[in-house]
């Protein structure tokens, strides 16, 4: 029994191997897209909800001027209060750009809503375009950005999403937080997104069609949605969006200095996952590699053979999740670190076990907010 178990185990950890080689061949495929001929861009809104100073928020509003030299999209800042630091980062690229049509809106207090979705509400209305983007605040806006935005609406599509990249950060808080989201998240995200469409997706750049809000049902009903994006997303592919993942990336700045910041913001993911998704969260251990290798060795221990055949799928598995990362920094991130980072970067799945684990408990804190999570993705401020 154990013997047959353990070749279980072993095909499933080379077919789990052989999928991340998958993951990486169809993000150079979405990278290599052709790129939309030159044209100017649709009219677009482009809606950023704030709360609180993230490190570089202005140097990410100032992208947007940046990436729209043609003044075609219109800037919604959304912040609950003047009190807020953001508040005046964000009036600051307002006087700096008076030619442009830049609302800092205020939006009040949120409430019992989440606070994002509160801002996101509250500045819909005053968008001018039937187009509109809604970008993170830590998210840079790039030309790349806006043009395959620009084109997809063009082309028919109703929402539109683009794969967040982590910027290169600091020591180890930083490298963590890349293997979390450019080598987990976002190395699947193409991949996913051909398998499962609107499920994977990612609210750093989200755009939509305000007739496909509208269809859907409007904002007000993901008001306590833990996961916005996903939530919105859901509800406009039930209403008959047609959707597309573009090919640029968005680059994100997460907030957080130390470990021990990227450290709780990863398990407030991990709640927020199995908050939204809670019969998928419950079987991601069945699709980690680690866990097929874990289940490989201790099983070839049990039966006393093919010792040999696990370390060597083991080894393979780190090796080829250390080359799959490296390459994907070198052909679609900012260039590739040192072979020994990514050598360390091959344990990242066994880790992922410690932060699935933790991502059963029952309340997060964000941005200053204590939440408590329902198990069909809603929250309540406590």
């Amino acid at each position: 029994m154990a013997e047959w178990a353990f070749w279980l185990a072993a095909c499933w950890l080379a077919l789990l191997t052989c999928c991340v080689w998958a993951c990486l061949a169809e993000a150079l495929r979405l990278a290599r897209r052709p790129a939309p001929a030159p044209e100017a861009l649709s009219g677009m809104t482009l809606i950023k909800p704030v709360k609180g100073l993230d490190p570089g928020l202005a140097q990410n509003l100032e992208s947007i001027a940046l990436s729209d030299p043609g003044s075609r999209v219109q800037v919604i800042v959304a912040v609950e209060s003047r009190e807020d630091p953001a508040a005046e980062v964000a009036f600051e690229f307002q006087r700096k750009h008076p030619e442009r049509d830049i609302l800092v809106l205020l939006t009040g207090p949120s409430g019992t809503r989440m606070g994002k979705a509160h801002n996101m509400i509250r500045a819909l209305p005053r968008a001018s375009h039937p187009l509109v983007i809604f970008s993170d605040s830590d998210a840079l806006t790039s030309p790349e950005l806006l043009a395959q935005t620009s084109q997809a609406f063009a082309e028919g599509c109703d929402a539109v999403f683009a794969a967040p990249l982590q910027r290169r950060g600091r020591a180890a808080a930083g490298a963590l937080m890349e293997a979390a989201m450019n080598h987990t998240f976002s190395l699947g995200a193409a991949l996913g997104w051909r398998a499962l469409g609107f499920t994977h997706c990612a609210g750093a750049w989200m755009a939509y069609r305000r007739e496909i809000i509208e269809r859907s049902g409007g904002l007000e009903p993901i008001a306590n949605a833990v996961a916005d994006d996903f939530a919105l997303s859901r509800r406009v592919a039930r209403a008959g969006a047609r959707g597309r993942l573009i090919a640029a990336p968005v680059w994100l700045r997460q907030s957080g200095e130390s470990l021990g910041e990227t450290v709780v913001h990863l398990v407030k993911w991990s709640r927020i996952i199995r908050c939204s998704l809670p019969s998928v969260y419950s079987l991601l251990p069945l699709f980690n590699p680690a866990a097929a290798a874990l289940a490989a060795l201790a099983l070839a221990f049990c039966c006393g053979r093919h010792l040999q055949a696990a370390w060597l799928l083991t080894g393979l598995f780190l090796v080829s999740r250390a080359a799959a990362a490296w390459l994907h920094d070198a052909l679609l991130g900012e260039g590739a670190r040192r072979w020994p980072w990514y050598l360390g970067l091959a344990f990242v799945d066994f880790g992922a076990l410690a932060f699935w684990a933790s991502g059963f408990g029952s309340t997060i804190r964000w941005r200053g907010t204590t939440y408590r999570l329902d198990w069909d993705g809603r929250c309540k401020v406590i």
